[in-house]
């Protein structure tokens, strides 16, 4: 990851982690598209985008946890990293139960995009 961007470049962080929330988003959209006999490679894909996605976002935040609205935002990773761990581990037996919460799942990281680009991005432009 020599090439993550830091809080010194941070236009650069912010338009990385805005662009990477897009593409995430995207794929909920795809996945919804798509058939839910053939969701599983959409769903593998979702949960690795979001836990690279997290770990970038963890790596940039670090310069600015002294302004205090990035503790909500970890509390935040860790709910979502917890659903992930949940979903992987879950067994295929019962796919409507497994969409429902995938939903729950979607639902929550797009609060969370929401509340990142409103609360944190701002903290990253001031440096």
């Amino acid at each position: 990851m020599a090439n993550t961007p830091t809080i010194s470049n941070t236009d650069g962080a912010v338009k990385l982690v805005r662009d990477d929330h897009r593409h995430i988003l995207a794929l909920f959209q795809l996945y919804r598209a798509t058939p839910a006999d053939s969701r599983q490679s959409y769903i593998e894909q979702i949960l690795q985008r979001l836990s690279d996605h997290f770990h970038m976002e963890e790596r940039l935040t670090e310069d600015v946890r002294h302004h205090g609205n990035e503790g909500r935002i970890l509390v935040e990773h860790e709910e979502i990293k917890a659903m992930i761990d949940e979903l992987q581990q879950a067994e295929n037996d019962d796919d409507e139960s497994l969409d429902a919460f995938f939903e729950d799942m979607m639902q929550t990281v797009r609060a969370h995009f929401i509340a990142e680009e409103r609360d944190l991005f701002p903290l990253l432009n001031k440096g």
